[in-house]
């Protein structure tokens, strides 16, 4: 099998669970693997939480390079390449090794009935375990924590991002029901690095703490500054390590870069020595700038799928000038739709597009009524609206509303 072929063939494994997953299969199958009861908890690492989560393992990660360890990081989704989800050192898994891990499981993956998330999972550990020595792996969970297949793995050192309401239809409707799934990743005796928690799940918080008997480490606190060139802006950062540049915009860049700092400092090492590796977080789709063509205004893709990501994004966006923004929106059919545009449409000079993504996408016509009299104008394919969006130079072109529509533009312009 080809390497296409081997994504094919994992594509058509179940992808998106609709009630809540178990362990019960990806355990059967790790418990068949060599290195799995060897496994040393203190270099495993695992990230929960709603919002955060891809920035803080890339901002450790960036900073555990700069420290000189080997570093194996798991992520999801990917944006172009199911390759990117899978990394050691910052270097994504070849599409040759990538295709020997899938041979080399096949077996166990059909064994097992394996979905497709379990089915990378079990792939990336076995890269990570059996044929590198490494000092950390990093573990993003992929939904919830309790029952997610990265749950799976021994790990002395637990993070928890901002927490909001999302996959409610699989986590459950409220901030106590999520919550309690997320912080199912942490273990007996271990330490745990999180956000500021909601007030309303600080009794559940001391719950998990004294039956877990973890210690419980709230992220040091910092703060962002943007310098402004029309709209080439830069960022830094100021720490209580020191002050750094960094190559992601806005408070949320800081508060999961903050969390990382906490947890990188927890290990052992010196913030202080390594902070200038903020500036070498890798991380696509967080306000990234593109060109595309025949466009003259700027234009910036944010992955941003859920009304506290819209916050975020909202807050970045005060920092920019224009003189009309063309918000190109795509949201998945699981999401807070409504949430997400009335807090979209409250920004100042906005036009709004609406289009479809590439994975679960809401369909046009699904779009409630009032968001489609508010669009000037709609279309399925993303590509059509940028082509026919005629801006000038004083504008700004924002693409949002999913990951998925993001890392389909980025394929189309690479």
């Amino acid at each position: 099998m080809n390497f296409n072929e081997v994504v094919q063939y994992l594509e058509n494994l179940t992808i998106m669970p609709k009630t809540m997953p178990g362990l019960e299969k990806i355990r059967g199958a790790v418990a068949e693997k060599s290195w799995f009861k060897n496994l040393d908890s203190k270099k495993i690492i695992t990230v929960a939480g709603t919002n955060g989560k891809g920035t803080t393992c890339s901002t450790l990660e960036a900073l555990l390079l700069s420290a000189k360890k080997n570093v194996g990081l798991y992520t999801s989704p990917h944006l172009v390449q199911t390759t990117e989800r899978i990394r050691i050192n910052g270097v994504d898994i070849s599409e040759i090794q990538f295709v020997n891990i899938f041979l080399k499981n096949k077996q166990m993956l059909e064994k097992h009935e394996l979905s497709h998330f379990e089915a990378l999972t079990l792939m990336a550990a076995d890269y990570f375990f059996s044929e590198n020595n490494l000092d950390y792996v990093i573990f993003e969970v992929g939904l919830g924590g309790t029952y997610d297949a990265t749950n799976i793995f021994p790990n002395h050192y637990s993070v928890i991002t901002k927490l909001g309401l999302d996959h409610t239809n699989i986590l459950g409707p409220t901030l106590q029901h999520i919550a309690k799934n997320k912080f199912g990743i942490i273990k007996n005796d271990s330490v745990v690095v999180h956000h500021q928690l909601p007030a309303e799940i600080h009794n559940l918080k001391n719950e998990v703490q004294r039956n877990t008997n973890s210690d419980w480490i709230l992220a040091k606190t910092g703060a962002s500054f943007c310098g402004k060139n029309k709209n080439n802006l830069t960022w830094k950062i100021d720490t209580p390590w020191g002050e750094a540049d960094i190559n992601l915009p806005g408070a949320r860049a800081v508060e999961n870069a903050m969390t990382a700092l906490t947890l990188f400092e927890q290990l052992g090492f010196k913030p202080s020595e390594h902070i200038q590796a903020l500036n070498q977080i890798l991380l696509q789709g967080r306000m990234q700038k593109i060109n595309w063509p025949n466009m003259t205004a700027p234009i910036y893709l944010s992955g941003d799928h859920n009304p506290q990501g819209v916050d975020s994004l909202i807050e970045i966006l005060n920092n920019y000038d224009y003189k009309t923004l063309h918000l190109v929106v795509g949201v998945g059919q699981d999401k807070s739709c409504d949430e997400m545009f009335e807090k979209l449409i409250s920004l100042p000079n906005m036009k709004l597009y609406l289009t479809e993504t590439p994975f679960k996408g809401r369909a046009i016509y699904d779009y409630p009524t009032w968001i489609i009299q508010k669009s000037k104008y709609s279309h399925s394919n993303v590509e059509n609206i940028l082509d026919q969006l005629e801006t000038i130079s004083d504008d700004l072109v924002v693409v949002t509303g999913s990951l998925y529509l993001v890392g389909k533009i980025i394929k189309l312009i690479t």
